[in-house]
């Protein structure tokens, strides 16, 4: 990668917001994190093509991980994003608003953070 791979990160719990941001900014990313799922999306609208990467969590007050996603994709339909959650995942493919936003990944919260940096650099890699 030439570029450092540039992640916005949507997780409302602060504690893993900063752990993933502080643990891909070392590992050369360009990251930058939010706890508020709205201010997070008005970010990316003023930013659009600025991130290659959007991680949101699933479960969030304000804004779920998946409206936020369909939100994003009505701005930018190439932007890869990945759907986190420590919740149970059954039915969620069958999600009107899942199948509709082509999420690239769904990750099960918690993740060994080297599992988390592969699956990055495994979908950026191809």
């Amino acid at each position: 990668m030439q570029n450092p791979l540039s992640i916005l990160i949507v997780d409302d719990e602060p504690e893993l917001a900063t752990l993933y941001k502080n643990y891909f900014q070392a590992s050369g990313m360009d990251v930058l994190s939010f706890t508020n799922p709205l201010l997070a999306f008005d970010y990316f609208r003023e930013n659009e093509q600025k991130f290659s990467l959007i991680i949101t969590d699933l479960r969030m007050p304000g804004m779920c991980g998946l409206e936020l996603a369909r939100k994003i994709r009505e701005l930018n339909n190439s932007v890869k994003i990945f759907l986190m959650t420590a919740f149970d995942t059954i039915g969620l493919e069958s999600n009107d608003i899942y199948q509709s936003v082509k999420i690239d990944r769904v990750i099960q919260k918690p993740i060994k953070l080297s599992t988390f940096k592969k699956m990055i650099e495994e979908t950026f890699d191809k």
